[in-house]
């Protein structure tokens, strides 16, 4: 099972008697799942349904549908109008304002009021029954569907894409891995000298199987075993999500999922990067944490 993309787009029509509704939707980034819908007029009551239905494709994402029909750009469909008086007072108290604060004489009119865009609305009445709402929702299940579609379609090339940072993050590890024994070696040597150079400046006589403990303790410190192990463990966690495994992941998806394991990776990174001593293997976690960044930023399109 592949994985899906949080952004996507689809578009449907349908034409019932004279009437043509036209549905877009479109999706983009988001934590969580956040419907936005405008319905044409007279299908307002439709809504709960349509949350349903794109509740049942999306799981994740920033979903907005955008309905309209061809009776909103045709006034000479108008049964009559309504007056959008909030905005009329408004005008009203625009133009006084004006008045007193430059000088200006001002008469009003209804004329002068109504005139303004939107205070008077055409109403057209359409004639809802079963049928249109049904032939309506149809329209929205095909845009949806074509959100979906599209959706799965960008996700393959992000499958692909991930795995590809997969792999960059698993040969950095792999070169730390081999460099990691040899810095740790070479710490415990420059620790072990220095510390027979400070207690030879003060000449006391100490036990050299306690300095070797000491040194011992202080260079087990700047091991990252460890933290390679979980880094290993982590990719090949994600590798298990992005393949088969995005089956199991449940109703939730699998991005929040893969977010957490990018979270982990780079506390894992930084923890290796505050306990190397050597420059060759700083620079490979240079390079660890600039490859785990862009797997976060491609991660934040996963559904």
């Amino acid at each position: 099972m592949s994985i899906r993309s949080m952004t996507g787009f689809g578009r449907a029509s349908a034409t019932i008697a004279d009437v043509t509704y036209g549905v877009e939707v479109r999706a983009v980034n988001h934590r969580f799942l956040e419907l936005r819908l405008r319905l044409p007029p007279g299908l307002g009551h439709l809504e709960s349904s349509v949350r349903t239905l794109l509740g049942a494709r999306c799981r994740r994402g920033r979903v907005d549908l955008n309905a309209v029909s061809s009776l909103e750009d045709e006034g000479s469909r108008a049964t009559g109008v309504t007056v959008n008086l909030p905005l009329a007072r408004s005008v009203l108290a625009a133009h006084q304002a004006i008045q007193a604060d430059i000088g200006v004489t001002f008469r009003a009119d209804t004329a002068t009021i109504a005139g303004w865009p939107g205070v008077l609305v055409p109403v057209t009445r359409v004639a809802v029954d079963a049928d249109v709402e049904a032939r309506f929702l149809a329209a929205v299940e095909q845009a949806a569907d074509g959100l979906v579609e599209m959706r799965g379609a960008e996700g393959e090339a992000l499958q692909r894409e991930l795995l590809r940072r997969l792999d960059a993050v698993d040969a950095l590890r792999v070169r730390i891995e081999a460099r990691a024994p040899e810095q740790t070696r070479a710490y415990r040597s420059r620790l072990e000298a220095r510390m027979r150079e400070l207690l030879a400046g003060l000449d006391i006589q100490t036990d050299q199987g306690r300095i070797l403990h000491e040194v011992g303790i202080f260079a087990e410190k700047a091991d990252v075993a460890e933290e390679l192990t979980r880094l290993a463990s982590h990719t090949a966690q994600a590798r298990s999500w992005l393949g088969d495994g995005a089956a199991a992941a449940g109703d939730d998806g699998i991005g929040r999922r893969l977010d957490f394991l990018c979270q982990e990776l780079n506390r894992e990174a930084n923890t290796i990067g505050s306990k190397v001593q050597d420059l060759e293997v700083s620079e490979r976690v240079i390079e660890l944490k600039a490859e785990l960044e862009r797997l976060r930023e491609q991660v934040q399109n996963v559904e």
